[in-house]
């Protein structure tokens, strides 16, 4: 599945409301100064002109602690620790829970500044220690991947940002190699936060069944200031929905990024697109803004972010007529940000595509985000709260009865 970023283009359990203040004084006084001061240094000072030598790792080592990532019915989601291994990379153990899977989805926050390529391996479920040779799934600020880079093997391939696989496998590793260790220190664990979900895609149909089913999980609301990736002009403001959706829901937590600049940073030269799923989480961490990829078939896990004030960044496809009020007729893969559920199946969204800021905010209905975003994989962005601009005193969570 490939997540593209121009929409005219062809190419757990829920828990009890808490607000962001809640949260907050939840939080040791310590983890929110790393955290504030690494935003506010970051959110303030480009990228080329930081000097990351002293503070190296601090951004990821302070920034990762998010809250638990909500457990979803179909994709199952672990951290990977990393060790050093030999020829200088960071190697994960065998990651898996048993189960079976047929697609794994990383996704990792490495400090700003770093040079460095991402690799996966699966292991077949069938033939106990076989794996698969080692896929280029990720880099960063690397040269242009030579054509004879391995991205797929008999059994599977990397598509883009994902690894898809024939059959069941039952684990992946990564490795990460810095690729500039010339210029600074090799890459230590505590350097690196990864992540990866497994997925099961063949029982995908009868989940999307059960979710149908599933009770509807209240109203929640958070306040995202609405952005139209059309905005930033005609070379580019077709084809950035998910560097504007990055760019709204930084904003939301502290770290005001300009549009342009956020897409610059996420930016796929191998492919040539902005709506990379890993890299849209890769680049807000150079900036000193957290993320984690996550996949979602579930309105309670919805809920439970959004109760945490977290709004999620959501990867859909849609067929002309499958997503009713929507500023387009069909989309072969957009990213757009869900702010709220209401009353009804009413699933609030902001939604980039719009040509003025004041039509991105949008509702749509639970059956046909389920038909576009669910049953395309459920894939999204999730992002860390609070930032230096963020006073944690106060709340930017709401519940939509308030708002009436």
């Amino acid at each position: 599945m490939i997540a593209l970023s121009d929409p005219a283009s062809t190419r757990l359990r829920p828990t009890s409301r808490r607000s962001f203040r809640s949260q907050a004084r939840a939080l040791p006084a310590s983890a929110w100064v790393l955290t504030c001061l690494a935003f506010a240094a970051c959110a303030s000072t480009p990228p080329a002109e930081r000097d990351d030598g002293p503070s190296y790792g601090t951004v990821v080592a302070a920034a990762w602690n998010l809250p638990a990532i909500a457990e979803d019915p179909l994709h199952r989601g672990m951290d990977a620790p990393l060790h050093r291994a030999e020829d200088g990379f960071l190697e994960s153990a065998a990651l898996g829970d048993g189960a079976i899977f047929t697609e794994a989805l990383p996704s990792w926050n490495v400090p700003s500044g770093v040079a460095f390529t991402v690799d996966i391996r699966a292991q077949q479920a069938d033939l106990e220690g076989h794996w698969s040779p080692w896929l280029r799934i990720g880099d960063w600020a690397t040269p242009l991947r030579p054509k004879d880079t391995p991205t797929r093997f008999q059994g599977g391939k990397v598509a883009v940002d994902i690894l898809e696989m024939e059959k069941p496998y039952r684990a992946v590793q990564l490795r990460f190699l810095r690729t500039d260790a010339t210029s600074g220190p090799p890459f230590e664990p505590g350097d690196v936060a990864a992540t990866v979900i497994l997925t099961d895609a063949t029982q995908l149909n009868r989940r999307l069944a059960a979710a149908a089913q599933d009770p509807w999980p209240g109203t929640s609301m958070v306040r995202v200031a609405p952005r139209s990736q059309r905005a930033v002009g005609d070379d580019i403001g077709g084809r950035i929905c998910s560097p504007t959706s990055v760019s709204m829901v930084s904003a939301f937590h502290g770290a005001d990024i300009p549009t342009r600049q956020m897409a610059e940073t996420l930016f796929d030269p191998h492919h040539d697109i902005y709506g990379n799923w890993n890299r849209a989480v890769q680049g807000p961490a150079t900036l000193g803004i957290p993320g984690r990829l996550v996949r979602i078939s579930s309105w309670r896990v919805v809920a439970e972010y959004l109760d945490q004030g977290r709004p999620v960044v959501a990867s859909i496809r849609a067929k002309e007529g499958e997503l009713r009020g929507a500023p387009y007729k069909k989309t072969a893969g957009h990213l757009l940000v869900v702010t709220g559920l209401g009353p009804a199946g009413a699933v609030h969204v902001n939604d980039p595509a719009a040509r003025l800021a004041l039509d991105v905010p949008r509702v749509y209905q639970r059956a046909d985000m389920e038909r576009v975003w669910f049953a395309n994989g459920g894939v999204a962005y999730l992002f860390g709260e609070g930032a230096a601009q963020v006073d944690p005193e106060v709340s930017p969570v709401v519940s939509l009865e308030a708002t009436r």
